[in-house]
């Protein structure tokens, strides 16, 4: 039977002398003979599973994991791979999040010039509120609605809600009933954007009123409406028909 010695191991897989005399001392790649000297030597069963061994390590899987799931294979392999999977898509999250977060603050720092240190925190403060109440998955998709929108769609859209936020206030100081058509009109404009930004989906829609409950309307609205006119839009939305 054919076996190999750990330096000719080492030179045809890349691996280090060390790594493979690290590997049999905590059992991971154990050399099924040894040499009257005491000298290594590994069979082609050795050679298999470095293999495997090898596939896993790409994988990312600690060497504690890809012992266990070898030895016992089946339900132990699949767990192992499902906590990488599992850890791999919560760091490709959380960078996905980075990079919407660092892209946002680049806009604003473009759009503002010479942004402050007060700006700035205000800025980062909003998107961390943001992440705190939307799914990975909401804000993959709100994401994607600013660039479908560009730089010009959303101007134009923060440009609507803030006319219509003034309209709100109007009626509502003008003592106008909710139900009155001319601010049934304005209710349904307001619905329109409600659905443009959450695209339809009533998960999303939750979250952001779980936002307004829990940060208060000023906040969550970046100072741009007040309680008392939120209230008033709201009476308008039950009544529309």
């Amino acid at each position: 039977m054919e076996t190999w010695s750990v330096g000719q191991l080492a030179a045809a897989t890349g691996l280090t002398v060390r790594t493979l005399h690290h590997w049999d001392s905590v059992g991971l790649l154990v050399p099924s003979q040894r040499t009257g000297a005491g000298h290594r030597r590994y069979a082609r069963a050795e050679l298999e599973r470095l293999e495997r061994i090898a596939a896993l390590r790409r994988l990312g899987l600690p060497l504690t994991e890809i012992a266990t799931a070898l030895d016992r294979e089946g339900p132990d392999l699949r767990a192992a791979v499902q906590r990488q999977l599992d850890q791999v898509e919560e760091e490709a999250a959380a960078a996905a999040r980075l990079r919407d977060r660092l892209a946002r603050l680049l806009q604003a720092l473009d759009a503002g010039g010479e942004a402050s240190a007060d700006e700035l925190m205000h800025t980062i403060e909003v998107m961390t509120m943001h992440e705190r109440y939307y799914t990975d998955e909401q804000l993959a998709q709100l994401a994607e609605r600013r660039e479908q929108l560009g730089e010009d769609g959303m101007a134009r859209v923060q440009q609507e809600w803030v006319e219509l936020i003034a309209e709100m206030r109007a009626a509502m100081q003008a003592g106008t009933d909710p139900a009155d058509p001319s601010v049934q009109a304005l209710s349904r404009r307001w619905k329109g954007l409600l659905e443009q930004f959450t695209g339809g989906d009533p998960e999303t829609h939750a979250s952001l009123q779980r936002m307004y409950s829990e940060q208060g309307v000023e906040k969550a609205s970046q100072g741009t409406m007040d309680p008392d006119v939120m209230a008033y839009a709201a009476r308008a939305q039950a009544a529309l028909d």
